[in-house]
């Protein structure tokens, strides 16, 4: 693996880690930018990032500062360190199916006119 789709991979993984300490729109919303202009460098399809940023922005689940996970919090009586072992392995795996699936559903290969600018 690598080229474009390490590239994503990274991303994605910058995006789950910006997750933490804001919402996952924001994260989203700075990733995104980044993400076009990777895409665009790469010469690939810019929807195949900008839908693998979005997607990962809404899978951490390492903390239970997400929305979801704040409904249980409290009332399963969690721990911190619950969401880290738990979760830990749940963002990993959601991290491993997109990297697969986001590229099946949105192809890398850019069709038609050129994206690139000039």
């Amino acid at each position: 693996m690598g080229g474009p789709r390490l590239v994503l991979l990274c991303l994605m993984l910058l995006t789950v880690v910006l997750s933490v300490p804001m919402s996952n729109q924001a994260a989203a919303l700075v990733m995104l930018p980044v993400g076009l202009s990777a895409a665009a460098s790469l010469g690939v399809n810019p929807r195949t990032f900008a839908m693998g940023i979005a997607l990962a922005a809404s899978c951490s689940f390492i903390t239970p500062l997400e929305p979801s996970c704040l409904l249980v919090y409290g009332p399963g009586r969690y721990r911190f360190s619950d969401f880290l072992r738990l979760g830990g392995p749940l963002t990993v795996l959601m991290l491993v199916v997109f990297l697969v699936l986001v590229p099946w559903a949105w192809p890398m290969e850019v069709h038609g006119p050129s994206l690139r600018a000039g």
